[in-house]
């Protein structure tokens, strides 16, 4: 019980949530759960897509709870619309929707029954963000942040896109290579271009490279740490506009 006990402390003001989610009991878990580690929070219920998108655009929240199928608006499109505005955990009995909460930043992605003790994890990586003190709308940028969510097997793994140096496609996986770490995912290499931030580049058919972690160029490849990259001559236009040269 102790690591539960210290999530509580990580709390110091309390927090504001909003439950989207059309299951009363699956509202109710949630809620308690909430209560739990947040005696002094306040947490709010929208019963379907929609009606969690207006109370968004009506205040300011430090945590949205969003089940994946609701009617009216579903989960992805509401996320569509706000963007990263509001720190969002996805709570869903679909998982194979994590490649998607992959695309929209979320902070965790908890499959149904959320258990106790899963749901602190998730309040711990919620509670450790810095907290926004401005009030949010669905009509403000969207601010980025460099976690993300990958299914790497029958696991869910966060990375940390920052820490990524570069993406190779094998056959129909898409491999991440860290700084001492792989990461392997089923994957379409040109959806997942579209999805990442603009500090990633294609610079060959198999490969999207981190341009933070560049460290040469050649004529015909890169060098991202001890790795030398193929460059082809298709991408090479593109690569050179994201170079900062002096």
């Amino acid at each position: 019980m102790a690591p539960v006990l210290l999530l509580v402390t990580l709390a110091a003001e309390v927090m504001r949530i909003l439950i989207a989610d059309d299951d009363p009991l699956s509202a109710e878990l949630l809620t308690a759960h909430c209560g739990k580690l947040d005696p002094g929070g306040t947490v709010e219920r929208a019963a379907d897509g929609a009606e969690a998108l207006a109370m968004v655009a009506q205040g300011q929240w430090d945590l949205l709870l969003l089940d994946l199928d609701m009617p009216k608006m579903d989960g992805a499109t509401l996320l569509e619309a706000i963007g990263e505005r509001v720190p969002t955990v996805m709570v869903t009995g679909d998982p194979a929707f994590a490649l998607e909460a992959f695309r929209f930043r979320v902070l965790d992605y908890l499959v149904k029954p959320v258990t106790f003790e899963r749901f602190a994890q998730a309040w711990r990586t919620v509670t450790s963000r810095p907290r926004s003190t401005s009030v949010s709308s669905v009509d403000e940028p969207a601010k980025s942040t460099s976690s993300v969510f990958v299914r790497s097997g029958n696991d869910i793994v966060q990375l940390d896109l920052d820490q990524v140096r570069y993406i190779k496609s094998e056959s129909n996986y898409v491999r991440f290579v860290l700084d001492g770490k792989n990461v392997q995912s089923l994957m379409n290499m040109k959806d997942l271009e579209l999805k990442l931030p603009p500090s990633f580049v294609r610079v060959h058919r198999s490969f999207i490279v981190n341009v933070r972690h560049i460290e040469k160029l050649d004529t015909s490849d890169i060098k991202v740490g001890r790795e030398l990259i193929p460059v082809s001559e298709t991408y090479r236009p593109e690569l050179l506009k994201r170079l900062e040269v002096l």
